[in-house]
C-alpha cells in the first residue's frame, strides 16, 4: 500500500529508518521533519514503511530528492510502483521531473529509462565517498502529437499523447488497387494528395482537440513510395513552420515497432523483434527506443512479399497475403513438399525467393499438365513452411542474444497463424509481444508514439527516403 504524505513531520522516523539503511549519508530527522515542501509517498508492508520516494515541486518544475527500498524488500518492483505512482500523481502537475543519479547505478538507471526518463545532463564529479559523476534525468510531460503516415497505399492521420492514442484514422486506397493487382505508385500518390487534409481534420476532430492543442508534428520520411513519402513529409512541413511546432522525422519501421507500445503498455527494452511486412524482414535487437541493433535481414523477397506474390499465383485478389492467410485450411507437406531456404553466412539472414518460385513453379506445372491445385492446403502448407522459417530464426536470435522477450510488428504480424505460432513460444519460457490486429497494418498511431522517443527534429530541409535502413 502507498500513502501520501505532504511534509516529513508525521513520518520523519519511518523514512530515517529507510534512509541509514540505504545510503552512507542518509537524511537528518530534523532535516526530514522540517521537509514541509516535499511531498513523500511510502510503501507500506504489513504496516511497516519499506519503501519511499519524495519529489519538490517549485513553480512547475518537479525535482525528485530520493527513491529508496529497504534492502529486505528490494525485488519485489516496490520502486517501479512508488516511481509509477509517483508519475500519476505528479507529472500532470508539472512541465517536466528530473533527477540525479551515480553514473554507476545501472538498476537505478533501467527504472528510470523504464518510465521514459531521458538522459539531459551530467554533473562532474557531484558525488562523494566515492567520487563520481551524476546523471541527470528528466520526464517531460507527454505531448499531443499530430503524427502522418502515408508511405504507401494508406493516408493516415492521429493525435497521440506518450503512448496513448487519442484518434487514429485510416483511409485506405486497397480497392483501387486491386484493380491492378498491387499498388501502382503514380496512383497512390494522387489519392494521398486528395485525402491527407481530410484525413488529418478528422483525426483532429475525433481527438476532441484543434491545431492549437497540438504540440508537436511527425511524419514518416522513410522509407516507402517516395512520391507517397513526399505527400505526407510536405503537408507535415507546412503545418509544422506555419504553426511553429517542433517537426519528428519518424522511420516507417521504427512506428511498426512502437505499435506494441500501444498494445503492451509495460514492454520496454531490451527485447529482440521480428520485424515482417510485404517489404522487410528483419530479425533486431532493440536496446533502446532509439537503438537499433540488426541481426539478420532478407537477401531477397521479404515474407510478405513471398505471401502476396504465391497469392497471385494462386488466383487471389490483393491485398494477396490477406486473402491467403482467410482461405488457408490445414497443410499438407506430403502433398505439397516445400523447401526449405539455405543461406551460407549469416544464420540469421533470410531468403524466401526460393520458396516463392518453388510455390509458382508447382502451380504452373500443375496447370500445363491440367491438374487440379488444391489452394487451400497449398496456402496452409505454404503458411506454415514461412512460420517455421521466421520461428526457427527467432528462436536462433533469441539464443545468441539471451533475450527472452520477442515482438513480433509490421503486416504479416497479423497472419493468424504466426500470431498462434508465436504465443506457443511462451510454453518454452519466452515473453512474446504482438500488436493488436488493427496496428499490424500502416496507422499514424504507431508514428505518433515512436515519434515520443525520437529524439531527432527536423526542419525545412527535412525530404523524404525511398530506403533507408533501421538503424539510420
Amino acid at each position: 500500500m502507498i500513502k501520501e504524505y505532504f511534509g516529513g513531520s508525521d513520518i520523519a522516523e519511518q523514512i530515517y529508518k529507510i534512509e541509514n539503511a540505504c545510503f552512507t549519508r542518509p537524511w537528518e530527522k530534523d532535516v526530514i521533519k522540517n521537509s514541509d515542501k516535499t511531498c513523500f509517498l511510502v510503501y507500506y508492508q504489513d504496516g511497516e514503511a519499506v519503501g519511499y520516494v519524495s519529489i519538490n515541486i517549485v513553480l512547475g518544475e518537479g525535482f525528485i530528492n530520493n527513491i529508496a527500498v529497504l534492502p529486505d524488500f528490494r525485488r519485489r518492483k516496490i520502486a517501479r510502483k512508488l516511481m509509477g505512482k509517483l508519475i500519476e500523481l505528479y507529472l500532470p502537475r508539472c512541465e517536466y521531473i528530473t533527477l540525479e543519479v551515480r553514473k554507476s547505478n545501472a538498476a537505478a538507471i533501467k527504472l528510470y529509462k523504464d518510465y521514459n526518463f531521458k538522459q539531459t545532463g551530467v554533473r562532474k564529479n557531484f558525488y562523494r565517498d566515492p567520487q563520481e559523476d551524476a546523471l541527470i534525468y528528466t520526464l517531460y510531460k507527454a505531448q499531443k502529437i499530430l503524427a502522418i503516415e502515408s508511405s504507401c497505399d494508406e493516408t493516415a492521420a492521429a493525435v497521440t499523447q506518450g503512448r496513448e492514442v487519442l484518434s487514429n484514422v485510416v483511409a485506405t486506397q486497397i480497392d483501387e488497387h486491386r484493380l491492378y493487382g498491387g499498388v501502382v505508385p503514380e496512383i497512390a500518390s494522387r489519392r494521398h494528395l486528395e485525402a491527407i487534409s481530410g484525413v488529418v481534420e478528422q483525426a483532429l476532430s475525433d481527438a476532441n482537440c484543434t491545431v492549437d492543442d497540438i504540440d508537436a508534428v511527425a511524419v514518416t520520411n522513410r522509407p516507402g513510395l517516395i512520391g507517397a513519402l513526399l505527400v505526407g513529409v510536405n503537408f507535415a512541413k507546412g503545418l509544422a513552420l506555419q504553426r511553429g511546432l517542433p517537426l519528428i522525422p519518424v522511420h516507417h519501421l521504427r512506428g511498426h515497432i512502437a505499435a506494441n507500445y500501444i498494445t503492451n503498455q509495460d514492454l520496454t527494452p531490451p527485447f529482440l523483434c521480428l520485424m515482417i511486412s510485404g517489404g522487410n524482414t528483419v530479425l533486431c535487437k532493440v536496446n533502446d527506443y532509439d537503438d537499433f541493433e540488426i541481426l539478420g535481414a532478407t537477401r531477397d523477397d521479404a515474407a510478405g512479399e513471398c505471401f502476396d506474390k504465391c497469392a497471385r499465383a494462386m488466383g487471389l485478389n490483393y491485398p494477396g497475403g490477406v486473402e491467403l492467410d482467410k482461405i488457408a485450411t490445414v497443410s499438407d507437406n506430403k502433398k505439397y513438399p516445400l523447401p526449405t531456404p539455405s543461406l551460407s553466412g549469416n544464420h540469421l539472414d533470410f531468403s524466401f525467393s526460393g520458396l516463392k518460385t518453388a510455390v509458382i513453379n508447382l502451380i504452373h506445372n500443375a496447370q500445363q499438365k491440367g491438374e487440379e491445385v488444391d489452394i487451400p492446403v497449398l496456402a496452409a502448407t505454404l503458411r506454415e513452411k514461412v512460420t517455421d522459417i521466421l520461428i526457427e530464426k527467432t528462436i536462433a536470435a533469441a539464443t545468441q542474444t539471451g533475450l527472452k522477450k520477442i515482438v513480433l510488428a509490421g503486416g504479416v504480424s497479423a497472419n493468424s497463424e504466426i500470431r498462434r505460432r508465436f504465443k506457443e513460444l511462451e510454453n518454452q519460457g519466452f515473453a512474446v509481444y504482438l500488436p493488436k490486429p488493427e496496428y499490424c497494418g500502416d496507422n499514424a498511431a504507431m508514428i505518433g508514439v515512436a515519434a515520443f522517443y525520437e529524439k531527432a527534429r527536423g526542419d525545412a530541409s527535412l525530404n523524404a527516403y525511398a530506403t533507408a535502413p533501421l538503424n539510420d
